[in-house]
Parts: C-alpha cells; sequence; structure tokens
C-alpha cells in the first residue's frame, strides 16, 4: 500500500481513472462511495477478470480473500448436497457483488452463467479504504443486510407461495434487476440461466415451471416468453 494509501485524507484528488469512469455499474457498487484519490488507489490495487461460462469465481468450502464486483454477465450461486445434487440459492447481476468477508471456506459457489467480467478487491485494502470512506463500510454492510433479507424472502418463496406465485416472484425479481423498460405496460427482461436453475431456485419441477410459465403466458402476466428472455406486463403493485 502506498503512503498515500495510508494516511488519512479525504475523498477527494485532483484526477479521476478514466476507466473506472466508464464502469457501466460504478454507481451501483461500493465505488459510487470513493472519490477520485481512491479511484486512483483502486486502478493500482485492484484486479480485473474475465470468467468463463460454466466456470467458477468462488468455489464452495474454499478460502477467499476478495469482494468481486459483476460488472457485466451473471453468476448463479450453489451449494452442494450430501446426496450429490445441488441447491441454487440466488443470482447475481451487474453490479451485485459476492465475497462481502473473507472466509477461510465459502459457503457457496458462484458459477457464470455466461461469459463475464468482475472486478476482485482484495479485503485488506477495502478494510484500509473504509476507514477514510465510510460509505464503503455502509455498503458492505447494508449487502450483507440484503443477503440475509434475500435468504428470508427465499424461504418464504418456498415454503408459503404457489408455483404461480413463485415463479411470477422470481420473474419480477430478475425484471427490477435487469429487466429493459419499453413503454410503460410491459418489461423485457433477458434470461440468462437455464429453466433448470430456474426449477432448482423455486423448488420445482422442471416440467411444473413449463406448465407455469405457460399458465402465466395465458393469463397475460407474460406478454412473450423465449428461451433467453420474458416480456412481462406491468405489475399491479
Amino acid at each position: 500500500m502506498s503512503a498515500s494509501a495510508s494516511s488519512p485524507v479525504a475523498c477527494q484528488a485532483p484526477q479521476r481513472p478514466a476507466s473506472c469512469d466508464l464502469c457501466a455499474v460504478r454507481e451501483r457498487s461500493i465505488c459510487a462511495d470513493l472519490g477520485p484519490r481512491e479511484l486512483v488507489e483502486v486502478e493500482k490495487t485492484m484486479a480485473r477478470r474475465s470468467v468463463a461460462k460454466g466456470r467458477a469465481l468462488m468455489q464452495e468450502g474454499e478460502p477467499n480473500d476478495s469482494l468481486y464486483v459483476l460488472v457485466q454477465g451473471g453468476f448463479r450461486l450453489l451449494k452442494h448436497l450430501e446426496d450429490g445434487r445441488r441447491q441454487i440459492t440466488g443470482f447475481i447481476f451487474p453490479g451485485d457483488f459476492v465475497g462481502v468477508r473473507p472466509t477461510g471456506a465459502s459457503a457457496y459457489t458462484a458459477e457464470a452463467l455466461e461469459d463475464s467480467f468482475v472486478c476482485c478487491f482484495p479485503h485488506r485494502f477495502l478494510e484500509a479504504i473504509a476507514e477514510r470512506c465510510p460509505g464503503v463500510k455502509d455498503r458492505l454492510i447494508a449487502r450483507g443486510q440484503t443477503e440475509y433479507h434475500k435468504a428470508q424472502d427465499h424461504i418464504v418463496l418456498l415454503g408459503k407461495k404457489t408455483a404461480e406465485e413463485r415463479v411470477e416472484t422470481f420473474l419480477r425479481m430478475v425484471a427490477k434487476s435487469i429487466g429493459h423498460g419499453g413503454d410503460s405496460a410491459v418489461t423485457e427482461t433477458p434470461l440468462p440461466m437455464p429453466r433448470q436453475d430456474i426449477a432448482d431456485y423455486l423448488g420445482l419441477r422442471l416440467e411444473t415451471l413449463s406448465r407455469t410459465l405457460a399458465s402465466l403466458k395465458k393469463q397475460g402476466t407474460i406478454r412473450a416468453l423465449s428461451r433467453r428472455s420474458v416480456v412481462l406486463a406491468a405489475s399491479c403493485e
């Protein structure tokens, strides 16, 4: 760490690295709270990493000492069960980050749904930068709380909702994260994950998922559906 990185300074400086300025997710990630001086340090400290489709960014049970901000692509989060099956516990999309805390054994595997691109921040750097930019720590804490709430929502989703409610809730969740609003009536949403991943996440058989999607389309909740995208009618909420 350079001398400027270890001394307490305000979150500002005369120059900002162009590559961070051009980042499409900067305002939604921890970098939104970094000033120009800190962004210069980021350029020197972080690593940029491409992850091919099907490859793991983090492996369940293996140590991890970095936080990863997803810039492009998507990942499935999964756990392997004792009987050899797997459970999809979540998905992350551009602007999301994983590896919030350093650990000697990661609780899940993060596997790329498509060719993806991440920025990697060593936790020791985050600890130092958070002392001068409290917003960074606030975002990490908020992320931990968000993950807890998502886990609680997932339990409710699996235990209390019907198949149609599960599927619609999931599609609305993805639409909120990466949907592209056209007119006020519909939202086009990419679906980078295969149908089996959706079924696993929702605790449904693949055949049940297919029937439920067809039912929602017949009802008008889904306006259009393909293997890679869905167009949803506007929510009544």
